[in-house]
């Protein structure tokens, strides 16, 4: 009786979670249609503006939509995704979307969090070193990176995941947490 329960219980967490990452897909690529018509109609009608890479403080862009202010679109090819990035780390808004977690695309040092749902990190450790990923901020400056490496890294370990060590080259990182919890995915990409 105990073993039936807990297949019970197992599997109701099983359809709960892909209830949240159905609902997670709907709602990014709801936000993604409305922002990038945000980021087009921007570029169409205002002053294009070269891509800032001489102001490394320059202040991250933002767009509004629907009460929540987001920084871009990310794109990986190799996983079908494009996702709306939060200009800011928000719990409630992860449940949406990944969100701005440090960093600066001009610092060339942002790192970006998601919820590990298929439809939004959950198949990040499967990238390879290579894979193309791409961030469009809200004034549409297309920045292209590409994989490479992959790390592990605790919890605790939030020094190691946003602060470059001598020699690091990595300019975008992407994290989610194990579906466990007990280790955070990291992705690091360099400018390609």
């Amino acid at each position: 009786m105990a073993g039936l329960l807990c297949i019970i219980a197992a599997l109701a967490v099983f359809c709960y979670n892909i209830a949240e990452s159905e609902r997670a897909k709907a709602a990014s690529e709801s936000i993604v249609a409305e922002l990038s018509g945000e980021i087009a109609y921007a570029a169409e009608h205002e002053a294009a503006e070269a891509f800032p890479s001489d102001n490394a403080d320059r202040t991250m862009p933002k767009l509004g939509v629907d009460g929540s202010a987001y920084a871009g679109i990310l794109t990986i090819p190799s996983l079908g995704l494009e996702l709306p990035v939060c200009a800011r780390l928000d719990m409630d808004a992860m449940q949406s979307a990944p969100c701005l977690y440090s960093g600066s695309l001009y610092r060339k040092d942002m790192v970006i969090g998601a919820h590990n749902y298929d439809a939004h990190f959950g198949r990040i450790g499967s990238l390879t070193p290579g894979d193309s990923v791409i961030f469009t901020d809200a004034e549409n400056h297309r920045c292209t990176y590409s994989v490479l490496s992959l790390e592990t890294l605790r919890p605790e370990q939030n020094s190691e995941l946003v602060t470059k060590a001598a020699g690091d080259d990595w300019a975008l990182t992407l994290f989610t947490c194990n579906y466990s919890g007990s280790a955070r995915v990291v992705v690091r990409c360099g400018e390609a």
